[in-house]
């Protein structure tokens, strides 16, 4: 069996001399500072080797087993989002990777994001035993926040190349090539980023439409040739996303596209000839793909079959039992996906639905909403996308009652 506190003894233990003999009873962050003073190191010689003590520090937490303190549990929270909720029962390290493939950071940011990680970490690991190491100990550690944790591209164990990874680079990729003064990628969902995106570029394309002597009013820019063409690129670029994370799928399982979808969502349908049963499927887009790249993370088997039945669930959780609840859904989350903009012979338009009817009058419709759901909207549009769609499934609504004798008349 491995000793205890073996990251942290070889951290430790290579410093040793006359001066300095490592004490495993003293909390890490005391013991950190002891070590510090008795070397005499100034800032520069913290820097170098705070890297290896906050990696000791959290392999430390793994190999022990221990539940996340509260400077871990609140790291994660912080960011928590549509992709990635925190599991408080999995390792801190596992979670931490897994928040790391689906966010798909950048150099830059997986450094600082990384930081943070493990300083959250050893601060735990004092404040577990926070009689022993008081205040002094943290407020020394505290006071160094600010260094950055040396990134190592080349390190699988920070940034792991997963399938699922790479496919959701591909939108990830084409928002950092769209950087200008003004807009960086955040790492938020993609519509968000491209709803920023649009909201700085906006600003260019009216000075040129003034400098022109050409209408700056009433949201003229989106008659822009610029904005048509960004918009456009957009909505490829996702639905390239979507087609090599299906692809990935079929290349696992063996089946077409159509099978995948049909199977995940209405099993026993045999032919194509009957693929306008999909029509009767009511799912965002964007949701649908967050759940293939969740699952297509790590694939847990390479079985046909028994994929899609793990698949499954997760794909039938995101699905609205009408349109107009798909709706309202889309358009208070901003994840739409205009049908328009959908290759007519491609496999994404199988998903998609005539929804502009639904939203003709959307103002005076979510004005009505926001009444009957009262303070319980402004708290679900806290949480995101997953509190938005639970609280419209949570009820029938009064107001959608208009939109549902449209879907009648209507239904695709």
């Amino acid at each position: 069996m491995s000793p205890p506190n073996r990251p942290l003894k070889k951290f430790f233990r290579q410093f040793n001399f006359q001066r300095y003999t490592y004490d495993p009873h003293k909390p890490p962050l005391e013991e950190f500072k002891r070590l510090c003073q008795a070397r005499q190191w100034g800032a520069s010689k913290i820097r170098k080797h705070e890297t290896a003590f906050l990696h000791a520090i959290g392999s430390e937490q793994d190999l022990r087993g221990g539940l996340a303190g509260p400077n871990v549990i609140e790291f994660f929270r912080k960011y928590e989002y549509q992709r990635f909720t925190y599991d408080l029962d999995a390792p801190i390290q596992s979670e931490f990777q897994r928040l790391v493939g689906l966010r798909g950071w950048g150099e830059a940011n997986l450094s600082n994001v990384t930081s943070r990680f493990y300083k959250a970490v050893a601060l735990d690991g004092g404040e577990q035993s926070v009689y022993n190491a008081g205040p002094n100990a943290i407020k020394f550690f505290r006071q160094y926040e600010y260094q950055l944790f040396t990134y190592d591209p080349n390190a699988s164990s920070t940034h792991p190349k997963d399938p699922g990874t790479q496919e959701v680079d591909i939108i990830v990729d084409w928002l950092r090539e769209q950087e200008c003064h003004g807009y960086r990628y955040r790492g938020d969902s993609p519509e968000l980023e491209f709803k920023e995106l649009v909201r700085v570029k906006r600003r260019e394309w009216n000075q040129v439409r003034r400098e022109a002597d050409m209408d700056t009013g009433n949201e003229a820019w989106k008659e822009s040739d610029e904005f048509d063409l960004l918009r456009t690129e957009f909505y490829e670029v996702v639905e390239k996303a979507f087609n090599t994370l299906l692809g990935r799928f079929c290349q696992i399982t063996g089946f077409t596209p159509w099978q995948v979808l049909v199977g995940l969502y209405r099993p026993g349908v045999c032919s194509p000839e009957q693929g306008m049963i999909l029509k009767s499927v009511f799912v965002n887009i964007f949701d649908f793909l967050d759940a293939f790249q969740e699952i297509l993370r790590d694939p847990p088997t390479t079985d046909g079959w028994e994929l899609l039945q793990l698949l499954r669930p997760l794909a039938i959780e995101l699905e609205f039992k009408k349109n107009s609840m798909l709706g309202v859904y889309s358009a208070l989350t901003n994840r739409v996906f205009p049908l328009e903009m959908a290759k007519e012979d491609g496999t994404l338009i199988l998903l998609l639905h005539r929804i502009r009817a639904f939203l003709n009058g959307f103002k005076g419709l979510m004005k009505d909403f926001e009444k009957e759901a009262g303070d319980e909207l402004q708290e679900a549009e806290k949480e995101g996308c997953a509190g938005i769609r639970r609280l419209l499934l949570s009820r029938e609504w009064a107001c959608l009652h208009p939109l549902q004798a449209k879907q009648e008349a209507f239904p695709f």
